[in-house]
């Protein structure tokens, strides 16, 4: 299971201050509710790119729950599920600001992001209802709604992956319900 771990520090400052290390879970299991069940059980290295655009490896806190058995990773907010380039960045991008460092260098993964957005927006829209507010026409312009509901793609990504179970890009097996989990 995947949670939202919120982090004010860039990439690279949460990579030497080792934030990783300074995670508390959440004082319930996400999957089971049982208090005070879960420990820390390693971690593990994704890539994220930097604030420059550049790919760095970060280290995520894995948590162990000993009542179910399920493991909960806190991935910290500026890293998206299963995508490599950082909220911030992905985020400029959506709002244009295409003069970017960043978002030039990561301008084709940018490009291929917005159409994944545009494809899956159907199903998140059914998935996600009146939750955020009165969802966008056909052919909607998701971002936009996302943005005027949430704030920025890092508020809207942990608001989507705790309360819906998904993202702007699809729904993963991390944040399916618990009991198909465990």
């Amino acid at each position: 299971m995947q949670r939202i771990y919120p982090v004010s520090l860039s990439p690279e400052l949460y990579r030497t201050q080792e934030i990783h290390r300074q995670v508390v879970p959440e004082t319930t299991c996400p999957a089971c509710s049982q208090c005070d069940s879960l420990h820390r059980h390693g971690n593990y290295s994704r890539w994220v790119t930097c604030s420059l655009g550049q790919v760095i490896s970060i280290i995520v806190a894995r948590f162990l729950c000993l009542a179910c058995r399920c493991t909960v990773s806190y991935l910290p907010s500026f890293a998206l599920s299963y995508r490599l380039v950082n909220a911030q960045t992905v985020d400029a991008f959506l709002q244009g600001e295409l003069q970017r460092d960043d978002v030039q260098r990561n301008q084709e993964i940018l490009q291929t992001y917005r159409r994944r957005i545009l494809v899956f927006a159907p199903v998140l829209i059914a998935a996600v209802g009146a939750g955020l507010g009165v969802a966008p026409p056909e052919r909607p312009p998701v971002w936009d709604w996302i943005k005027k509901a949430c704030g920025s793609l890092t508020a809207a990504t942990r608001q989507l992956v705790i309360s819906f179970r998904i993202t702007l890009f699809r729904r993963y097996q991390c944040h399916r319900a618990p009991q198909t989990l465990c």
